[in-house]
């Protein structure tokens, strides 16, 4: 049935001695890498994107603008305000942008090999470096399937991973639609 497909599509290849190369329209997209920059989604829904470049004066922006749509509608006068927080017998300081949540996730409708495996790498880079998930920080790992944890484990990151507290909550939507489950009260 693929293979049937594939040839329906123009897109079945051999790769004998007798392939003949296909033939592709004239179109050429190009991409310049130097304009391809890092970003982050949020702050108040994954899907708004932001450039790191830009992230600090957009949450700033966020903090000042009226509570809505990317707004928050804080006072200037309590923008720098924090709190002490005792979460299992340590104190911590919150003030406002403390990161609460963290989530590594790939769409159910893709595994994203790529991305997903630089999440890997990047926990095991981490973990090598000593470095650690503080303890109020819920984490979480949804992959888009289970072929992602297959490759985890082929790849030799996903001890990694749980170390650092990104073990396989499910699969599929999570944490981008709210389905991470509530935070310990005292960090609500």
């Amino acid at each position: 049935m693929i293979e049937a497909y594939l040839r329906a599509q123009g897109l079945f290849r051999t790769y004998g001695e007798d392939a003949v190369d296909p033939t592709y329209s004239p179109n050429v997209m190009e991409l310049d890498m130097s304009t391809v920059e890092p970003c982050l989604s949020g702050p108040k829904r994954p899907h708004d994107r932001i450039t790191l470049a830009n992230m600090q004066k957009d949450f700033n922006d966020c903090m000042a603008a009226p509570a809505g749509f990317k707004g928050f509608g804080i006072p200037e006068d309590n923008r720098n305000h924090s709190v002490k927080v005792n979460f299992e017998g340590k104190e911590y300081d919150f003030a406002h942008g403390a990161v609460t949540i963290a989530a590594i996730t790939s769409c159910t409708n893709t595994s994203n090999p790529s991305v997903m495996l630089q999440a890997g790498l990047l926990c095991k880079a981490a973990v090598a470096k000593g470095l650690t998930t503080r303890p109020y920080i819920k984490t979480s790992l949804s992959p888009g399937s289970g072929v992602v944890t297959r490759y985890f484990e082929i790849a030799g990151v996903n001890e990694d991973m749980d170390k650092l507290g990104f073990t396989t909550a499910g699969y599929g939507c999570m944490s981008c639609i709210g389905n991470s489950g509530a935070l310990p009260d005292v960090i609500e």
